[in-house]
């Protein structure tokens, strides 16, 4: 009995409703899976299970909208008598599914209410003497969500035109120009500047050949070759003067291609903040890679780790996805990684 509870393992804690059933799907339970999204898109958990005694087609079958809490408890994971919990926050059941034979049911549950109409339900409007919070505010209020508004600057617009499009792609597309990260988390609506979380101090360091790394993969190719510099041009039409500015970032290399950006913009400050966004969001795609760990509970999407033992690779990333996944196998952590930029 004691090796038993001795015993490394990861249990999932899983709240329905409000009613702990941890123990009553701990037979069932054939895979579990949370994914901590990448900015733009919301939070989700999957989950299979056994159902050869016909529970979750019967009594126990979900219900469109139904709660749950969810989080990962880790026993004697990093050293005996050890127990530590990543909570993973609140989901509503989005999807159920079985197939078989043997019968085996899926459960996926969303970060956003299911009832929302700001996912799918296109709207018309026109926002007028507008900043960004007060337009996420609005759309985090249909949506039934609470807004956390973490950036420093909140850009204004004299006009924006929302046309046939959802709340949250009008926002995310907004947001996105302005440097600014969109995410849907734990009944949350999270505004965030993913420079200034490139900034802050890294939660781990992972090194090849000492951490338990199951998988990782590195590359770079020339068609994600990073841009110097980033040129912003425009000519209003009653205008006989061109509107230019160009953005290099501090210790940018001083030959290499010059990204060129024609877009009407209203002065010399929004085209300068144009080119910085703009270079910002074109050199993300450079310099990404993937990690799969040992089950890791201090992953978590946001959050920046060093990587060493890769060579040229090798620096600080920040974590752009994470996905923890339980099952027959163990536990174990899938990352999404991106070379932080620096400016």
């Amino acid at each position: 009995m004691n090796g038993i509870q001795d015993a490394r393992r990861a249990v999932l804690v899983l709240t329905y409703n409000g009613k702990e059933i941890t123990k009553d799907i701990a037979d069932f339970l054939l895979d579990f899976t949370y994914n901590d999204a990448a900015p733009g898109t919301m939070d989700d958990l999957q989950m299979s299970l056994a159902d050869r005694e016909r529970k979750w087609q019967g009594p126990w079958q979900p219900t469109e909208g139904d709660k749950v809490k969810a989080e990962i408890r880790t026993i004697n994971w990093g050293k005996p008598g050890e127990i530590k919990s990543l909570p993973l926050g609140s989901f509503e059941v989005d999807s159920f599914e079985f197939m078989g034979p043997p019968d085996v049911v899926s459960i996926k549950a969303i970060s956003l209410p299911v009832g929302s109409s700001a996912r799918g339900e296109q709207r018309t409007k026109a926002w007028e003497k507008a900043k960004l919070k007060t337009i996420a505010a609005d759309v985090a209020k249909r949506a039934g969500l609470k807004l956390l508004y973490e950036a420093k600057v909140d850009p204004s617009y004299d006009r924006l035109d929302q046309t046939e499009q959802s709340d949250l792609a009008f926002l995310n597309d907004q947001a996105k120009q302005e440097g600014i990260a969109v995410k849907i988390a734990s009944g949350k609506l999270i505004l965030f500047d993913e420079a200034e979380y490139e900034k802050q101090k890294s939660v781990a360091s992972i090194e090849r050949g000492k951490d338990n790394i199951l998988s990782y993969q590195f590359s770079w190719g020339t068609a994600y070759t990073a841009y110097r510099a980033c040129e912003v041009s425009y000519k209003p039409p009653k205008s006989k003067k061109v509107i230019k500015y160009t953005y290099t970032p501090p210790g940018a290399p001083k030959t290499g291609p010059v990204l060129k950006i024609k877009q009407q913009v209203d002065s010399p400050a929004a085209a300068q903040r144009l080119a910085r966004k703009s270079l910002r969001e074109k050199n993300k795609e450079a310099g990404k890679a993937s990690l799969t760990l040992v089950g890791d509970i201090r992953m978590a999407a946001g959050l920046t780790i060093d990587i060493v033992g890769w060579g040229r690779f090798d620096g600080k990333y920040i974590i752009e996805s994470c996905r923890h996944q339980i099952n027959g196998g163990g536990y174990i952590t899938t990352l999404e990684i991106r070379k932080v930029l620096g400016w």
